[in-house]
């Protein structure tokens, strides 16, 4: 099927790196028609084209790109020109057009950089050059634009100079090695696979749980994919006969992983040139056009990551070949062994070929690295060279997996053996495909122990990698691609291992053909592929995402609680809610948490805005104000953020989790504002009712001031306060060490550090002490200002009963760059959860992003810390008196005896629903009352409504209050307003009394 249409120009359309792909395969562009209304009515008119002289002749070429490069190359530079508003005439678009749907390619010379293949394209544009036609049969340039339908459109000096500016042809190899490149890596995941069937390897160091701890994102990807492909096999794990555990199986997830990496790094700065439109040049006739810094680099990044996992394909390919005579030996079982010699020698030679091309990929990478070093800023990158590079160690990764994948269909077949005839194979195909469609060989009846000794009925393979076997092998005998694994009645073909080195030979570049990332066939066994993965993964045992927790019932009513405690004592103070979004741009997060920055959250490049996740509320608040212009604002957000750090779920520490922010921006009297933020914390703390605690305060520029006495350089400040932080969770000889071994702190100015920060007590007691005139803090002018303003802090706490717990403590440091006054941190005394609130001034934060300063004081409460504090006490709560927690707020079940009452049951509760009332009916039609009893007492609800026929009759309904074991009559006119008068006495318990018993309503 042909590929579909690419439009180029459309209003507003963004054309992705697939469909570059697309027309690399020979899909046909269509030219926008209002883009191409727009480019002729920008060009200058006909009368006034002045063609410039072509060049007397093409210029020589010693090596040529390929015809995939030309087609790439081509494409961007259309899309340029009719993206533009550079004055370039509608001729010059459509020729390129023209071309690439007549399938001509323009004879492009490599080179360093774009200017020598964008000089020649040029030349071809005024009938000089020489062109590939869709044959492959060389062709003038007139000739070639004849058979498109087009004549040489001619170049005028200024058209010239915008087809030869750009990075074009290394945007367009960038395209064709991002795209090929994952299909190869899903190739690589695939191939790692298959091998692990035929080494019959220990996979368990692809565990989920072995796996987590990897540097790349994509490492946990690469290893999901990898068990995903073997998954149903029998040949993978705790066989005797196996190869163990293989370390270039087990460093296929952090390998592929970084290619991955590479692979989207490579394609932000492709996807760049894309939306790319060609400029006029400047009015000296200079191109206005600058190529993207970062896309050689990318492009060398990537070939160095295809070439290390070309080098571990190699490692695979000759782990399974080194094994080819073990093989032989067990599938005899006693018979003389198939003798395999040749065929390894064969496999080897092989292999050293492949490896050949990795080192000559890994010098070409090399000295291209060193032409980007050696580069000038304003000499243009060797962009085209580190394409080229990255181009030819895709090849070299192709080859590398051509051969594994062959090698390990080769020692599959031998230990399969060889079919008897095409029936037999036909129906052995058949029956290895059903079993593993009902996801084993016995299609689900128990196993044949008796059959499964290791010989060829007991070998069963991952689906997903007996697919790609029956691909590989079915290609490199002589198949067709267009069969696959479901063709089983006779169409696939198997391996002949009687071969020598030729017929080998043969095979491999058979298997290489089925494994072009630019070919169709390879696609449609991926797509198979990724279904056979995403159907395995969804058999698989459902797990959450690490440093993340799912919450129950009982917890989410605990967590209500807290929250509007919270809430409560925020809107008391007359704070207004605001909300921001969960991600933000990156650069608006960066440079704002010191060493702490290393934990946001990055978002994958999607083509548009570089976005992280939210790291805290106080960053986006500032945001918020610079951008809004926000003068004097209270406020107070409560939503959840994101920090990529090692979880401790025992300490509430979580990669996901609430903060609940109370700030006040905006010019105030000193300290007025801190002090009420701090009041605000106290109160909060007290209503939780979490138990003793204290809130340690210091000041910033008391802490700089500090360490300025003590002889610690400006610029170390950030860093030796970072250190200073982790007093409350290590000891004073550790952060010693980190400040001298780490941070390159002297002993002696560390020893210094230490006499202030073992410093706290009473906050007028200590005060007054730093206060002497004699303490070095006082002669120290920022210290001595910092000072003050503590005793004027303090003053208004006193004044608002807020003093009690506050503990002045010269070892908080409070890591965070943003903080310019007075800091603190709540800590629950004897609780091993470290802080439950922290916070600080901030006045230059939102100066960052408007360039006015906003002063700005605040506190977050650390709610997945006080949950868990909750939840214990509950719980403890709850154990003691013999009951649970409650999941509902339910104050009323009406119950019923007899059968046909479920529509006056549900009338009653509709009445008590719309007075406000919290009550349930039971689905059941005729239920039983033990389990309606059961389930009020087993939800804690504390009253029930009760009748049957006879109440019905009178017109009354009995109420039983379950808590007292009491019960009343009513008549039913009554009932609303009894109901309402009783469930105010049981209002905003969370704690049944009760045991849990069995019931369902």
């Amino acid at each position: 099927m042909a590929p579909q249409a690419v439009i180029a120009g459309g209003a507003g359309a963004t054309l992705s790196l697939d469909q570059v792909l697309a027309v690399v395969h020979g899909a046909q562009v269509v030219l926008d028609s209002a883009a191409s209304q727009r480019v002729k009515k920008d060009s200058p008119a006909p009368k006034s084209f002045q063609p410039e002289q072509p060049p007397a002749e093409a210029q020589p070429c010693s090596s040529a790109l390929d015809r995939s490069q030309c087609r790439a190359a081509l494409f961007f530079k259309l899309l340029a020109l009719i993206n533009g508003k550079s004055g370039v005439r509608l001729a010059v678009v459509e020729a390129l057009a023209a071309l690439l749907n007549a399938g001509a390619s323009p004879v492009l010379p490599a080179a360093d950089t774009d200017a020598v293949p964008l000089a020649s394209l040029a030349a071809f544009l005024q009938g000089v050059g020489a062109a590939a036609g869709p044959d492959g049969a060389q062709q003038t340039a007139a000739d070639a634009l004849a058979a498109a339908g087009v004549e040489a459109p001619g170049l005028s000096a200024a058209e010239r100079g915008l087809v030869q500016d750009g990075q074009s042809v290394s945007a367009g190899t960038a395209s064709i090695c991002v795209q090929a490149g994952k299909l190869l890596l899903a190739v690589a995941n695939a191939a790692a696979a298959l091998s692990a069937e035929a080494l019959q390897a220990d996979i368990k160091a692809l565990d989920a749980d072995a796996v987590e701890a990897q540097p790349h994102k994509g490492a946990i990807e690469a290893a999901e994919e990898i068990r995903g492909l073997l998954d149903g096999s029998r040949q993978v794990n705790g066989k005797k006969a196996g190869a163990g555990s293989v370390a270039a199986l087990n460093a296929a997830p952090q390998v592929h992983g970084a290619l991955l990496e590479a692979l989207n790094a490579a394609a932000a700065p492709a996807k760049a040139e894309l939306a790319a439109a060609a400029l006029p040049p400047a009015k000296d006739g200079q191109p206005q056009q600058s190529g993207s810094p970062s896309l050689a680099a990318g492009l060398l990044l990537l070939a160095t990551a295809f070439l290390k996992a070309a080098g571990l394909s190699l490692k695979r390919s000759a782990a399974v070949t080194g094994r080819l005579q073990t093989v032989a030996a067990a599938a005899a079982a006693g018979a003389p062994p198939a003798d395999v010699a040749p065929l390894q020698a064969a496999l080897q030679a092989a292999a050293g070929t492949a490896a050949a091309a990795v080192d000559a990929g890994k010098r070409q990478a090399a000295e291209t690295s060193g032409k980007l070093a050696l580069a000038e800023p304003d000499e243009a990158a060797p962009s085209l060279a580190a394409a080229q590079a990255a181009y030819a160690a895709l090849h070299a990764l192709q080859q590398a997996l051509a051969l594994e994948a062959l090698a390990a269909a080769t020692s599959l077949r031998l230990q399969e053996g060889k079919p008897a005839d095409g029936a037999a194979a036909a129906a052995a195909a058949a029956e290895a495909a059903a079993a593993a469609a009902n996801g084993g060989a016995d299609g689900g009846k128990k196993k044949d122990k008796k059959k499964d000794k290791g010989g060829p009925q007991g070998m069963q393979l991952g689906k997903g990698a007996a697919q790609l076997r029956a691909y590989v092998e079915n290609a490199a005998a002589g198949g067709s691609l267009t069969a696959s694994g479901d063709d089983v009645g006779g169409a696939l073909r198997t391996l002949s291992l009687d071969g020598g080195d030729a017929d080998l030979a043969a095979q491999l570049a058979r298997a290489a053909a089925a494994l072009d990332p630019l070919g169709h066939a390879l696609a449609q066994q991926l797509a198979a592929l990724r279904a056979v993965i995403e159907a395995n993964q969804a058999r698989r045992k459902p797990k959450i995402a690490k440093g993340a927790r799912d919450f129950m019932p009982d917890q989410m009513a605990i967590r209500e609680v807290a929250f509007s405690k919270i809430t409560g004592v925020f809107k008391r103070h007359g704070a207004v809610s605001i909300d921001t979004p969960v991600f933000e741009l990156r650069e608006t997060l960066m440079g704002k948490y010191g060493e702490d920055s290393k934990l946001i959250y990055d978002l994958a490049d999607q083509g548009g805005e570089i976005l992280s996740l939210r790291y805290d509320l106080t960053v986006p608040f500032a945001r918020f104000v610079a951008l809004h212009g926000v003068g004097n604002i209270k406020r107070y957000h409560i939503a959840k953020v994101y920090r990529r750090d090692q979880p401790q779920m025992n300490r509430g520490r979580f990669r996901e989790f609430f903060q609940c922010d109370f700030d006040i921006a905006g010019s105030y009297p000193a300290m007025v504002p801190d002090a009420e933020v701090l009041k605000v914390l106290v109160e909060i703390l007290d209503d939780l009712g979490l138990g003793e605690y204290e809130v340690k305060l210091n000041h910033r520029r008391l802490l700089d001031a500090m360490l300025d006495i003590a002889g610690v350089p400006p610029q170390k400040f950030r860093p030796i306060c970072s250190a200073i932080d982790k007093l409350d969770k290590e000891p004073w000889e550790a952060v010693r060490e980190e400040m001298v071994e780490e941070k390159g702190l002297p002993g002696h100015v560390a020893d210094r550090i230490g006499e202030f920060v073992v410093l706290r007590g009473q906050p007028l007691e200590l005060l007054e002490k730093l206060s002497e005139a004699a303490h070095p803090l006082a002669q120290h002018p920022e210290s001595a200002a910092a000072l003050e303003e503590l005793r004027t802090l303090f003053g208004f706490l006193d004044s608002m009963g807020a003093l009690g717990p506050i503990v002045f403590d010269l070892s908080l440091a409070r890591g965070l760059d943003y903080y310019t006054g007075v800091i603190y941190e709540a800590v629950l005394k004897g609780a091993n959860v470290g802080s439950i609130a922290a916070g600080g001034r901030y006045d230059k934060l939102v100066g960052m992003f408007s360039g006015k300063e906003v002063p700005a004081v605040g506190v977050s409460i650390g709610i997945e810390r006080v949950f868990a504090i909750m939840e214990a006490q509950l719980r403890a709560q709850a154990e003691q008196a013999g009951g649970t927690i409650r999941e509902t707020e339910t104050e009323v079940l009406v119950a019923s005896i007899g059968g046909g009452m479920q529509p006056r049951r549900m009338r009653i509760c509709a009445d008590l629903w719309a007075a406000g009332i919290k009550a349930e009916f039971g689905y059941k039609a005729n239920p039983k009352m033990p389990d309606q009893l059961g389930y009020a007492l087993k939800q804690g609800i504390p009253y029930m409504v009760l009748f049957g026929e006879s109440e019905l009759a009178e017109g009354v309904l009995k109420i039983k209050d379950l808590d007292a074991g009491s019960e009343e009559t009513v008549p039913e006119a009554e009932l609303v307003g009894r109901l309402q008068q009783l469930v105010k006495t049981k209002a905003g318990r969370r704690i049944v009394y009760q045991q849990k018993e069995e019931g369902q309503a």
